[in-house]
C-alpha cells in the first residue's frame, strides 16, 4: 500500500490512499500543519475540511488504556480510541511516538493508540485488536496502518528499556546495538505484537519523526510541540 503526502485547508498530511478510497478517513500531520491544540476556530476548520462531525481528544498516559467511543461517549483520558461512531475522529498526538490506526473498513469500526515504548512494551496495539475481536471482527480482516515515529537510526536507549522489552518476551532484534549504543526498533514491536495477535495486513511508514525534518521531534529537541494523528469512518 503506497503512503502518500496530501494538503488540504492548510494541513499537510501522510495518508495511506487504499484505505482512504474505503471510507476510513485518516492522516499523520507534519509540522507544517496548524498546531496541535485543536481550539476554537482551528478545530472548526479541521472539522470542516474532512467533513467531520465532531473529534475524541484525550489527556494521554503513556499506558495501555483503550477506550470504546459510542453514543456520544468522550473520555477525558488513555492513549487508544476505537470509534463506531461514523463522522467522528480520534486524535492522538504524538512527537516521536508512534500513531497505530487499525480498521476494518467491512465493519465498519476504526481504532487509533498512541504507541510510545511504554505503551509499545505493553502491547498497546495487542490490547485494542483483541479488543476489536470481542466486538465481533475478524482478526484477519483488520489492516494495521502504522505511521510516521522515530526509527532505530536515531533511537538509542538505555539498558533498562532494553530489559523491558526482554522481560515482555519481545524478540532481541527490537533493541539491537549499534556502534556502542542501544537501539529502539518501536515499529518493529509493534508489528511483532500485531503478528502475534494474528494480523496479517500491516503498513508502516518509512520515515523518521526525528532526522527527516518533516514532524516535530521530542528527541529532536521539540519538547512542548505535537503534531496530530487522526481516524474517522466515513458518514
Amino acid at each position: 500500500m503506497k503512503y502518500e503526502l496530501k494538503q488540504r485547508s492548510g494541513w499537510t498530511y501522510y495518508v495511506f490512499p487504499e484505505a482512504e478510497a474505503r471510507g476510513i478517513v485518516h492522516g499523520f500531520f507534519a509540522a507544517r500543519s496548524p498546531s496541535h491544540h485543536m481550539e476554537g476556530e482551528e478545530r472548526q476548520r479541521f472539522l470542516e475540511a474532512f467533513g467531520l462531525d465532531g473529534l475524541v481528544i484525550m489527556s494521554q498516559e503513556h499506558g495501555d488504556r483503550v477506550h470504546i467511543v459510542q453514543k456520544g461517549e468522550r473520555p477525558a483520558a488513555g492513549d487508544g480510541i476505537i470509534l463506531l461512531e461514523k463522522g467522528i475522529a480520534g486524535i492522538i498526538k504524538t512527537a516521536d511516538c508512534e500513531p497505530v490506526i487499525l480498521v476494518e473498513p467491512d465493519f465498519p469500526v476504526a481504532a487509533i493508540v498512541h504507541a510510545g515504548w511504554r505503551g509499545t512494551a505493553r502491547r498497546i496495539v495487542g490490547k485494542a485488536v483483541r479488543m476489536l475481536a470481542d466486538m465481533g471482527v475478524e482478526r484477519k480482516k483488520i489492516i494495521a496502518l502504522l505511521g510516521p515515529a522515530i526509527l532505530p537510526c536515531c533511537y538509542e536507549v538505555q539498558k533498562d528499556v532494553e530489559d523491558v522489552f526482554v522481560e515482555e518476551g519481545f524478540s532481541p532484534h527490537v533493541v539491537q546495538p549499534v556502534e556502542g549504543s542501544l537501539r529502539l526498533n518501536m515499529t518493529a514491536a509493534n508489528k511483532e505484537t500485531l503478528a502475534r495477535e494474528g494480523e496479517e495486513t500491516m503498513y508502516d511508514s518509512p520515515v523518521c519523526t526525528r532526522c527527516s525534518g518533516l514532524f516535530h521531534s521530542f528527541r529532536g529537541g521539540e519538547k512542548e510541540k505535537r503534531q496530530i494523528n487522526f481516524v474517522s469512518l466515513r458518514r
